[in-house]
């Protein structure tokens, strides 16, 4: 009887670890979910500027390398492409 009270015990004890484990994968999913939909809306938002001719406009919303490090190389790729339209002109209008 002493054996099968602790396993009892142990056996609550892991079905709480295992929803505690769920709900935290749960949790991680849905900020990954949040957080990629964030950036495809600053994307989009990004490209419709764009497509309006407002470059600057444009170049300011597309998100932030700090919010999204493993998407960086896309974000500065972007960026540069939007900085190289919206350049200055030069002085003597060379362009």
């Amino acid at each position: 009887m002493v054996d099968m009270e602790a396993f009892m015990k142990q056996l609550e004890e892991a079905k709480k670890q295992s929803a505690m484990e769920k709900e935290k994968a749960e949790k991680e999913k849905k900020d990954k979910e949040a957080k990629d939909k964030k950036y495809k809306d600053g994307m989009a938002k990004a490209d419709e500027l764009e497509k309006d001719g407002k470059f600057r406009d444009a170049w300011m919303k597309v998100p932030d390398i700090t919010e999204f490090p493993e998407k960086a190389d896309e974000i500065r790729k972007r960026k540069t492409e939007l900085s190289e339209k919206f350049s200055t002109p030069s002085l003597f209008g060379a362009e």
